[in-house]
This record gives structure tokens, C-alpha cells and sequence, in this order.
């Protein structure tokens, strides 16, 4: 069926039959009375607009013709001499070099500011070194495995959040999901609790999910009391 509908335009009404191999010989009978699954009911009324003749042909037989497989099949094909592709360098920093959070430096990317706080913060980072098995990856940062080590500003730890989370892009994905973006390029200790309160404190996020416990009126109203 694939393959009928990449050549639809081509196939579909003809007056010459089209030959089609099959290797499911049960595809032969479609036609004839008889019990047969969702699958394949599901495809007769598309079917019946191409004039088909199926042959079974078993699958150790059926092999893909390999002249059509050679590299150097199709030729020179003017089509793609328009075809563009951008280098590397201008995406590779794609998600960093986005500005976010008011800062002295907002003309600077996220990763230089988190590692000018690392140059402030030495002593503390050697501690943890050890604690959270960090290293200086490029000689001079510091990383977990390959993720930056963010100090303790609130301001960056936010920003951090702030990009893989309230961005257009990020579309304010849930806990888990922002969690497993910001790993991949950020580290700090107890990341997973400052990202949870980041996010059940976003005024879009509450405004917007669905409330799985919605609060239900007592079964028996509350009966007034005679004041004495």
C-alpha cells in the first residue's frame, strides 16, 4: 500500500492492469467471501481504485532489484542544485545563546555568565569536586560528566529553568521533561527540588493544567444550629 500511494498518481484508474508482488499470499483471495482481519479490511476501499493483479511470489524469491539500490542510480539531479545547508557553528550554540534574566551582562550568553560565577566560587567547587565527582572537563570549568556546574545564584538557576521551560520553544513542559532537557547541559545540587518549585510556581502552568483532584461539595449539607 505504500508503495501504491508514492506512485498514486500513476496508478490509480489505469486501464493496463498493474502487476504487484506480494510475498502474503492470502492478498490473492481479498476478493472472494471469506473471514479477514482489521488490517487488511481496512485497505479494500483504497485498493479498489488501482487496477491490480497480485502474484505471490515467496519471500526467499522476492528480493529488491539491485540495480535500483546502486549509488550511482539516479545522476545528476539538477533539483537539489539550489539546496542549501548551513554549518555547524550556527546551531551548535543554539540553546545557550539565548538571553535571558536581568543581569549587568545581558549581552552576554548563558554559558559565559555561569562560568564567570565558577571563577568566584573555586574553593566551594574543589568541595564538591569530590562529593559530586565533578571535573574540569576543558581544563579550566567545572562539569558534571558533561554538564555545566551552575552556582548557587538564584538569578542563573533561574534563568537555566527559565530557558528549557518558559522559552516559546520549550512550550512549559512538565517536571520530569524539563528535567531531562536541563541535565543534558546543566548540573547543581538538588537540581531536581529547585526545578519542581520553579514549575509549581508557574502562573502558565497552574493556569493552564488540568486538575486531576477537583474538590467535591459534602455529601449532607451542613444543618444551622438554633442559637439559644
Amino acid at each position: 500500500m505504500r508503495g501504491l500511494r508514492c506512485w498514486s498518481h500513476l496508478l490509480k484508474g489505469t486501464t493496463i492492469p498493474v502487476l504487484v508482488f506480494t510475498d502474503h499470499a492470502n492478498l490473492r483471495y481479498y476478493r472472494e467471501p471469506r473471514k479477514i482481519g482489521p488490517c487488511v479490511a481496512r485497505y479494500l476501499l483504497e485498493r479498489e481504485q488501482y487496477n491490480i493483479i497480485l502474484e505471490y511470489k515467496p519471500g526467499t524469491t522476492n528480493h529488491a532489484d539491485a540495480l535500483s539500490r546502486q549509488p550511482d542510480y539516479e545522476g545528476p539531479n539538477p533539483i537539489n542544485d539550489d539546496v542549501t545547508v548551513w554549518p555547524d557553528h550556527y546551531f551548535c550554540d543554539n540553546h545557550t545563546s539565548i538571553q535571558v534574566f536581568n543581569m549587568d551582562s545581558i549581552g552576554d550568553n548563558l554559558d559565559w555568565q555561569i562560568k564567570l560565577a565558577q571563577y568566584k566560587e573555586q574553593p566551594l567547587l574543589k568541595k564538591w569536586a569530590s562529593t559530586h565527582n565533578l571535573s574540569l572537563l576543558d581544563g579550566t570549568h567545572w562539569y558534571h560528566g558533561t554538564a555545566l556546574v551552575v552556582m548557587a545564584d538564584n538569578a542563573l538557576r533561574r534563568g537555566v529553568i527559565s530557558l528549557f521551560h518558559d522559552h516559546m520553544t520549550a512550550g512549559h513542559a512538565g517536571i520530569t521533561k524539563t528535567l531531562q532537557l536541563i541535565t543534558l547541559y546543566y548540573w547543581w545540587p538538588n537540581l531536581k527540588t529547585f526545578v519542581t518549585e520553579y514549575i509549581k510556581g508557574c502562573a502558565t502552568c497552574q493556569m493552564t493544567k488540568v486538575n486531576t483532584h477537583p474538590t467535591h461539595p459534602p455529601m449532607f449539607p451542613i444543618t444551622p444550629t438554633d442559637n439559644a
